[in-house]
């Protein structure tokens, strides 16, 4: 008989995790303290516009097709997704943009705008992050310890993928024009780490935007976690909503959860919650010492009418941005002149707003709570102007005046609501003593049966990511490990 399996948590990783066992023919229970699933990729919706309030685009579309085929099913009957033709624009503080584009030839003449030259760079940047995606690939569907850096059969592969360079020197060989090191490397920022933090390997994420494009579901991100929860759903999986795990204890052959105040039995339980609230909430355990990501500041507008200038995805960068990096993630000052990302999926999907209307998702990476020196709301007022004002002179109009909806979204609600240490965003920092062999693996090493999945865990952060850290456990589960 198959082993019964809860899942804590219903976020991406536990919705796929989910869909994959219950698959398999193994009675499934989801607990979610929250009313609907998915976690920090989940909607808002007030006056007819539909805000999501997680991730904000899809990478790596082979990623989410895997875990469709998995279950034998096929991504499109389930998600529609729509390349996007401009991936992003990126806006310096000197008035100068940057455009990527999903034809190449068009983002080669955008960089010999920038310097010319600089398209010869561009060419090599995309073999080598081609070289590192084949190599790293691979690794993105294993489970590792620490002690796997003692298998010489791997050794050959830790030179290979530039452990021990920063993904901002990488980029430096092959662009000597920092606003182009800027545009190869901001992804970082979006992990919740510096780009002259993150290891050479992270590139591999400019190389999905680059060769593999940005995608966006029709619908709306939320429609992701909609289509995990349909699937896990059609193959039995039982999902409790509003019902909050207290407790996980070993108990003779079985693991007990305490949910809503009663105890459940199961023979194998796997941990969708944040890895560091697990730890010390769910399993009574003294914590590591780690490093965490930045948390973000949010804000949420419907716009009484359509603007132009911006595209579906959009960088503003600070005029300092080392200065910016150092207030986020060294010295936890509120940034006083920000980089800010700004999200208007309503340039490519109507559906997500009354007619005639736009959204507006504005992300502003801020220091976490143990880093942060204040609260983000006493500098909010400056905050919000410095970047309306940077809009408004985008957009040519008032970005004040537009406004029929607004909501904010600050570090202590992701804390309060997702139970994230710190309101770290993103999880554990991915720097090198966080990453790949030394992430928290997708086992517990104390507890049989125990498992974790998710951006915290192996291999680390980001939808398609923790798609994979889905198939990692699922395997480890059917294996009996």
């Amino acid at each position: 008989m198959k082993k019964k399996i809860a899942i804590v948590g219903g976020g991406v990783g536990g919705l796929a995790l989910a869909s994959r066992l219950a698959h398999k023919g193994y009675p499934v229970e989801v607990f979610e303290k929250l009313p609907s699933c998915g976690g920090r990729n989940n909607l808002i919706t007030e006056g007819g516009f539909k805000f999501d309030t997680g991730p904000s685009f899809v990478l790596m579309p082979d990623f989410f097709g895997e875990v469709f085929s998995y279950c034998n099913e096929r991504l499109e009957d389930h998600l529609s997704l729509k390349v996007l033709e401009v991936s992003y624009k990126l806006f310096y503080p000197d008035s100068d943009t940057f455009t990527v584009y999903r034809d190449p030839v068009r983002t080669r003449e955008e960089i010999e705008r920038l310097q010319k030259g600089s398209s010869a760079g561009f060419d090599k940047f995309i073999k080598a992050t081609t070289v590192l995606y084949e190599k790293v690939r691979p690794l993105l569907y294993r489970c590792f310890t620490p002690s796997a850096c003692f298998n010489p059969l791997l050794w050959p592969l830790l030179k290979d993928i530039r452990p021990f360079q920063s993904y901002w020197n990488m980029v430096k060989e092959f662009f000597p024009n920092e606003k182009l090191c800027y545009a190869f490397t901001f992804e970082a920022m979006f992990m919740g780490v510096s780009p002259f933090e993150a290891p050479a390997f992270y590139s591999i994420i400019s190389y999905t935007d680059h060769v593999q494009k940005i995608y966006h579901p029709l619908g709306g991100m939320y429609e992701i976690p909609r289509a995990l929860e349909a699937l896990a759903k059609r193959f039995g999986a039982k999902f409790h909503y509003n019902c909050e795990i207290k407790n996980i204890r070993p108990e003779k052959s079985t693991l007990a959860i305490n949910a809503n105040g009663l105890d459940v039995s199961f023979d194998s339980v796997a941990i969708n919650a944040d890895y560091a609230y697990a730890q010390e909430s769910l399993l009574s355990r003294n914590l590591k010492s780690y490093r965490y990501s930045c948390s973000v500041y949010l804000i949420y507008l419907g716009l009484k009418r359509k603007v132009k200038g911006l595209e579906h995805h959009n960088l503003f960068f600070a005029k300092d941005l080392v200065a910016n990096l150092d207030q986020i993630f060294k010295t936890g000052n509120v940034p006083y002149d920000p980089s800010f990302y700004i999200h208007v999926p309503t340039v490519t999907d109507s559906s997500l707003a009354p007619q005639g209307k736009d959204i507006l998702y504005i992300l502003v990476p801020v220091p976490n709570l143990k880093k942060a020196k204040s609260d983000i709301e006493a500098s909010e007022e400056a905050l919000r102007k410095t970047i309306f004002e940077k809009v408004s002179k985008i957009i040519g109009s008032n970005l004040e005046d537009l406004i029929e909806v607004e909501r904010h979204f600050y570090p202590r609600d992701f804390l309060d609501r997702y139970n994230i240490k710190y309101g770290a965003t993103f999880g554990l920092a991915h720097n090198l003593t966080q990453s790949a062999f030394f992430r928290p693996a997708n086992f517990d090493q104390r507890i049989k049966n125990l498992h974790y999945v998710g951006a915290s865990v192996q291999p680390g952060g980001g939808l398609p990511v923790v798609i994979a850290s889905s198939r990692i456990t699922a395997d480890l589960i059917e294996r009996g490990f």
